[in-house]
């Protein structure tokens, strides 16, 4: 832990409080709230995003490497829609803390049971319906180090049996700016990679998608 990690640690419990009644009271607000509240940590932590490519808004679905609780933040704060993140549940049942994904009407599952695969593809038809992209971490978790984990199953069936257009975007040096396991903090520049949109055209398209995108994150990592 260091100070300005700390202190970041504080603003975010408080203002988490403060954007949840918000939230509660201006629900059709709710996607600009979370906008200038992502904002508002962005500027604390002083830290400037370099951005390659384009976001493309005819992407129905991000695929998003996780490395920290930045990377929600950050597109929620650069993407012009409102994403539809793809939670674990269990995220939801924290006291307090839940709300800030059960308001948003995010997509909860349980990844650890069977029928989470069909909760995932029923929630997401239903989200697109509302013009919501979906965002979904591949690797299934955040990583505990500088490195992208091999991905999971999950977002390769959503794609293939939604029919969906995705956009791989590769976020750089986000755990550097702020890492929540050891509440450690610094400033500086950090790199969002937005890729081509990618469509299931051939059976290797995930597994290829995969590579690209470790390869890119660590040609650039710092």
């Amino acid at each position: 832990m260091n100070f300005r990690g700390f202190f970041i640690g504080i603003y975010s419990l408080l203002s988490l409080i403060i954007v949840i009644i918000l939230m509660l009271l201006f629900p059709g607000k709710i996607p600009f709230i979370r906008k200038y509240w992502a904002l508002s940590i962005i500027k604390l932590i002083g830290m400037d995003i370099e951005q390659i490519g384009n976001i493309d808004t005819n992407a129905n679905i991000i695929l998003v490497n996780h490395n920290s609780m930045l990377d929600i933040l950050i597109l929620d704060y650069l993407h012009p829609k409102d994403i539809a993140w793809v939670t674990n549940k269990k995220l939801a049942n924290v006291p307090i803390y839940g709300w800030i994904f059960k308001l948003p009407n995010l997509i909860l599952i349980n990844p650890k049971k069977k029928s989470s695969i069909n909760i995932l593809l029923k929630r997401s038809k239903e989200e697109l319906s509302n013009n919501r992209p979906i965002g979904i971490f591949p690797e299934g978790t955040r990583g505990k180090i500088n490195e992208m984990r091999p991905f999971q199953k999950g977002s390769k069936i959503i794609v293939e049996e939604l029919k969906l257009k995705v956009q791989p975007i590769v976020l750089v040096n986000t755990r550097d700016r702020l890492d929540t396991l050891t509440m450690k903090s610094t400033s500086g520049s950090m790199k969002i990679i937005c890729l081509d949109i990618e469509s299931a055209v051939d059976e290797n398209w995930f597994e290829n998608l995969e590579k690209t995108m470790i390869d890119i994150y660590n040609k650039n990592r710092d």
